[in-house]
């Protein structure tokens, strides 16, 4: 066991003290909070930088629907700002016009160009020139003051007061879905969507990552003969165990820093979009207790392990990085037909294909935690698929070793398939 803890410490340190280590680990946190504040902060400021009074609304509906819509674009009746350039034109003259005003367009001479006629009154369908600099918020708020205007028209003919026809035509309903399981627990559905789906996305994406830095390990100890060395004190067992579980510990530091880090954020959000004027709703969090945090822990540690162990006996039987890239492929194309069954589980997380796939060691460190975040699984399929995993790492680790004690020491030779079988097979 000293050896062992020895190599994990080496593999452990030697990662952790790396300065890329430190730059990626630090690097996460500022694109998630990029990513959950970034747009919105832009989307704001976009809206609020839009100058929409040199645009030009064409007016062929005979009404006095252009002006409506330059004042709706300005602010409303009680504006004093500039308002957009609004031109009455019959049905004789409106390509003419539209024409001229195509060139200053592309020309970036005028933002947008609003043309409406007496279809718009109809059905609401106009046409929209948009400058190719103009941001496509331009478009969104056009629309919004057209629809308003329109509503005023149509409230109007109608003998309606406007302000009441408004909150009639504003009614949304808004459900909050709460998802109840079979022991009794509920919860938001959206929020346990996003916490099923973040979880089995993360966990691909760790176990790619760190899978492919025990292929380089052992693809470059092979290549540099430092294997050679080591071998002479370690046995081959305990080093690529050792490689393994060492790699292992960084990719759980680092994802637990991740972690917390998207938890923070999530929690101050709102706090911080106010903080840059930028009015959010708070978003909340899945309510996850410890017991439901330990059959996500052990998925991600079986699986880890499961996939670490295979890609350490492709780094064994290869001989360069260019070789590795291509005999990696099996192993890669197991991960990918995982994520490939997300939508079928995420449609129907109790169905056959989600149910018999979250038991096949191969796609259950992926498939169950979304599982267990979107439905009740029973705890009997838990036990079975997390049995079943186990069991498949440890052989895994065995057949890993076998090859790792006989390949790592081959050199110019790629072995057969037959090869390789007789090897796993071979006793210590």
């Amino acid at each position: 066991m000293g050896k062992l803890f020895a190599v994990i410490e080496r593999e452990f340190g030697e990662r952790v003290r790396s300065k890329w280590f430190l730059i990626s680990t630090l690097f996460a946190p500022l694109l998630f909070a990029a990513l959950f504040i970034g747009p919105p902060y832009l989307a704001y400021k976009s809206s609020r930088s839009v100058d929409l009074s040199s645009m030009v609304i064409i007016d062929g509906s005979g009404t006095q629907m252009g002006e409506g819509i330059a004042t709706e674009l300005a602010g409303g009746l009680m504006a004093t700002g500039q308002r957009a350039t609004v031109i009455a034109v019959g049905a004789t003259d409106s390509v003419k016009v539209i024409d001229s005003l195509r060139t200053r367009v592309g020309n970036n001479a005028v933002p947008a160009v609003a043309i409406i006629d007496g279809n718009t009154l109809a059905t609401g369908a106009m046409r929209l020139l948009l400058a190719g600099g103009a941001p496509i918020v331009t478009s969104e708020r056009v629309q919004a003051a057209t629809e308003r205007e329109l509503l005023r028209q149509r409230v109007a003919d109608a003998g309606l007061d406007l302000e009441q026809a408004e909150r009639i035509a504003k009614v949304r309903v808004m459900a909050k879905v709460e998802r109840v399981m079979k022991d009794g627990r509920s919860g938001n559905a959206q929020v346990n969507l996003v916490f099923g789906g973040g979880v089995a996305v993360l966990l691909y994406m760790v176990i790619v990552l760190y899978g492919q830095i025990v292929l380089r390990g052992v693809t470059e100890e092979k290549q540099s003969r430092v294997s050679e060395l080591v071998l002479a004190s370690v046995s081959p067992k305990v080093l690529l165990s050792g490689k393994v579980l060492g790699i292992g510990g960084v990719a759980l530091v680092q994802l637990g820093f991740w972690t917390a880090s998207v938890v923070v954020l999530l929690m101050n959000r709102a706090r911080l979009l106010g903080a840059l004027g930028v009015t959010s709703t708070s978003m909340s969090l899945p309510n996850v207790t410890f017991t439901e945090l330990v059959p996500l822990f052990a998925y991600f540690v079986l699986g880890y392990v499961m996939y670490a162990a295979l890609f350490a006996a492709v780094g064994s039987i290869v001989s360069s990085e260019q070789e590795a890239q291509q005999a990696q492929t099996p192993v890669l194309m197991l991960l990918v037909g995982s994520v490939a069954l997300l939508q079928p589980a995420l449609a129907d997380p109790d169905g056959p294909i989600a149910r018999t796939m979250s038991m096949v060691p191969f796609s259950s460190p992926i498939l169950m935690p979304l599982r267990l975040g979107l439905s009740s699984v029973p705890t009997t399929e838990v036990v079975i698929s997390i049995g079943l995993l186990s069991l498949t790492a440890v052989a895994a680790m065995i057949a890993a070793g076998r090859l790792y004690r006989t390949a790592l020491l081959m050199y110019g030779k790629r072995p057969s398939i037959g090869e390789i079988i007789r090897w796993i097979r071979m006793n210590e």
